[in-house]
């Protein structure tokens, strides 16, 4: 970049960092509703238990850690903790704040690379530092934004906790900046480059996923590079290994699990027949648009701008004017709907303005100017009210957490609403649900957590059919939050229920702890056979497919079990069995388990519940050592992935003095 071009990007940085400065200094913010709290858990465990990222046992059972969330940000959080000994609560909101700091940096950049026109991807970049469109356009989001001025971007990442989506839409100028450079130039410099943006901001969140995929469909649109296969091929190239770089930590099965439940995590999200109509008048929207662009002559980067603008938009108008979906959790792109959309605006705008005198156009900068500083202005005190810390001592919270830690150490719990995005920040204790549903293995978990919530039951049995699950998973405790409570969701329906029905341990204004009576504290246990549950339940209250297990786990003719965990994804279990017995332990199955007992391997399987279960030669007493492995696939993507590292080193270690040459866009 030109001086002029540097100077623009450090100013706006500079008031990108006015704005979100007070994030550099606090641990806690007073949103105990963010999900940001589940990112600082992982972040600490990571830092806690460097390496060893095979299973996570600490939500819904366990789950592979690729399961537990993408983890670039969280990979630089553990970092920074360690490196600079500061706490993960604190490290994860340095970290958060640089990037917000250079997002609009990182959008100016792309600007004006892929344009070359510097006033207006200035001001399209200050805009987006400290107006949000989505908050002017769409009065919903403007009312919780706290006014159509409300810097929209910057709620969402300290109040909700959009961390990983914001870190995201960081990465993708970067990432587009490095894919026209190498489709516009030869050698391998760019294209590795593209590689490395890509993958790191496949590694940050899902959303920027579909972000990247419709930013290469604008691009293409946009410049139509001649001939016409040759840069859909590089890309499909580049992308294949990139993904083979990236495949241990985005594996299939983790693919699957976020195509399955993303139609349902948070709402539901699945297609009906509106939808499908509301998809193609989009489609038709779009096609209509880029040909208009294409018919007027309009600049390829003011096509691809639009364009890139278009989906973002349309999901979000689309989900507030008549509540259908055209993308799980459409509103959620209201952040790429404030990323693009002020570019498509600003070189819209520049386009007219070009055509005035030359003093009319200074004119109308200097009044741009104006109106863009007074919206700096509010902007930094937005941030500054917003960005608070708390004492999280004096929470729920908490409280909760050290009490369980103190009391219960090991034991599973079931926590529900704030507490458990905040348990394992605290804690190494296991919960019964815990992170994030849309890559969750076991997808009977949140149906438990909503017949616990709802009170499903309307025979009086709602206790009863909680205290069951929860015997069926292992559950030694729950902790209840009341309407008086700090916790933020107060999640259910009839929070007194076990009232009177289940042992309290401890209770502290409108929070208590309650005890599961169980025979044994351990996960795993031996039953017979054919109490094994062999099919999945329907829905929370059909309770048949468990009965005979949950008895068989309280029945004191069957011997009991001891489970002692060796670092994070290995057990030994202790027990003494009898022909026709099996062990049944209370943790997520999934492919890649392991078990040996006696020098030989024996059968892991799942049973109905999705718990694994242990068909064993033993006779008498055995001990099972039991190791969650990741399998083939977790082979073959660890062998992909030091594949396409060796050809990335390969391509750089032979590239010509071409690939250095100045990019020119088709």
């Amino acid at each position: 970049m030109s001086k002029r071009a540097v100077c623009c990007a450090a100013a706006l940085a500079a008031v990108n960092l006015a704005i979100v400065a007070p994030l550099y200094r606090v641990a806690f913010v007073p949103y105990n509703n963010s999900i940001e709290y589940t990112f600082i858990a992982i972040a600490r465990i990571m830092a806690k238990y460097p390496g060893q990222w095979g299973w996570w046992p600490f939500w819904n059972g366990g789950m592979p850690f690729e399961n537990v969330y993408l983890p670039f940000m969280h990979w630089l959080v553990a970092g920074l903790s360690l490196a600079a000994r500061v706490p993960p609560a604190r490290a994860f909101h340095i970290v958060t704040a640089a990037f917000y700091t250079f997002s609009a940096a990182a959008l100016f950049w792309m600007a004006y690379e892929l344009s070359r026109k510097l006033a207006p991807s200035f001001f399209a970049a200050w805009t987006y530092s400290c107006l949000s469109f989505a908050a002017l356009l769409v009065p919903p989001i403007g009312v919780d934004a706290g006014g159509a001025l409300g810097l929209r971007r910057l709620k969402n990442l300290v109040f909700y906790g959009e961390a990983p989506h914001t870190v995201a839409l960081v990465l993708l100028p970067v990432a587009m900046v490095c894919i026209s450079r190498a489709l516009s130039t030869k050698g391998a410099k760019w294209k590795v480059l593209s590689g490395l943006a890509v993958g790191l901001l496949a590694l940050s969140n899902a959303f920027g996923w579909v972000a990247l995929a419709l930013a290469l469909a604008a691009w293409l649109l946009a410049y139509r590079p001649a001939p016409w296969w040759r840069a859909p091929v590089t890309l499909g190239l580049i992308g294949v290994v990139t993904y083979c770089w990236v495949s241990p930590w985005i594996s299939p099965s983790l693919i699957r699990a976020t195509l399955a439940n993303a139609p349902t995590t948070t709402g539901d999200y699945r297609y009906t027949a509106w939808s499908w109509v509301a998809l193609g008048a989009a489609w038709c929207g779009y096609v209509l648009l880029w040909l208009l662009m294409r018919r007027a002559g309009a600049a390829p980067h003011i096509q691809f701008f639009t364009l890139l603008a278009y989906w973002p938009a349309a999901f979000v108008a689309v989900w507030y004017k008549w509540q259908i979906a055209l993308a799980p959790q459409p509103g959620r792109y209201e952040l790429q709907m404030d990323f693009a959309l002020p570019v498509a605006v600003a070189f819209a705008v520049a386009a007219l303005i070009e055509r005035l005198p030359k003093a009319a156009q200074v004119v109308v900068g200097a009044l741009a100017c104006l109106g863009l500083a007074a919206q700096t202005v509010h902007a930094v005190r937005y941030g500054w009210e917003m960005i608070q810390e708390i004492d999280v001592t004096r929470h729920s919270e908490y409280k909760i957490a050290q009490w369980l830690n103190a009391n219960r150490p090991g034991e599973k719990a079931f926590l529900g609403g704030s507490v458990s995005f905040f348990y394992n920040i605290f804690s190494d204790n296991p919960q019964f649900h815990g992170g994030h549903d849309q890559h969750a293995v076991n997808s009977l978990v949140p149906v438990i957590s909503y017949t616990n919530y709802s009170g499903a039951s309307r025979t009086g049995r709602d206790a009863e059919y909680t205290i069951f699950w929860l015997k069926a998973f292992g559950v030694r405790t729950i902790a209840v939050s009341g309407p008086e409570s700090t916790e933020h969701f107060k999640p259910y329906a009839n929070p007194r229920k076990f009232d009177g029905v289940l042992p309290v341990l401890w209770r502290e204004g409108d929070d208590a702890i309650y005890e599961i009576p169980t025979r044994s504290k351990s996960l795993a246990h031996v039953i017979p056979a054919a109490v094994v549950p062999s099919r999945r339940p329907v829905h929370g209250l059909d309770t048949e497919p468990a009965e005979g297990y949950v008895a068989a786990l309280e029945d004191p003719q069957y011997p009991q079990a001891a489970l002692e965990w060796r670092g994070m994804s290995e057990a030994v279990i202790r027990a003494t069995l009898h022909p026709g017995q099996v062990v049944s332990a209370q943790i997520t199955y999934e492919k890649g388990w392991e078990a040996w007992a006696n020098g030989k391997r024996q059968r892991v399987r799942s049973d109905g519940l999705g718990q694994i279960v242990l068909e064993t030669d033993c006779a008498g007493p055995c001990e099972i050592h039991l190791r969650y492995t990741g399998g083939y696939e977790r082979t073959l993507t660890r062998v992909l992935s030091a594949a396409a590292v060796l050809i990335a080193v390969l391509r750089v270690s032979g590239v010509s003095g071409t690939g250095n040459a100045t990019p020119k866009l088709p």
